[in-house]
């Protein structure tokens, strides 16, 4: 074998290897910025969702609730009302 066509092969062969680091390096980074885009995105539409139901809860003064408001008041308000002045 000729010395010098087994450097060029060597030479060679470290290009390739610089160039498919290159590419793996760039197209790996491709991937992890979109799983960042998608990840931002379910973050912001969660975000969304959160707000909405905040909103709907202000809006809505009536919203069930655990506690009946009712509870501390008499269960007929007219008992001891006077209907009869004559008695």
């Amino acid at each position: 074998m000729n010395p010098n066509s087994s450097s060029k092969l060597v030479i060679a062969g470290v290009v390739a290897l610089v160039v498919g680091l290159g590419a793996g390096y760039f197209y790996g980074n491709m991937a992890g910025v979109k799983a960042g885009v998608i990840k931002e995105q379910k973050a912001e539409q969660a975000k969304k969702e959160a707000a909405a139901k905040e909103a709907a809860k202000a809006v809505n003064p009536f919203e069930q609730t655990n506690t009946n408001p009712f509870k501390q008041a008499p269960a007929n308000p007219f008992n001891n009302v006077k209907v009869n002045p004559f008695k």
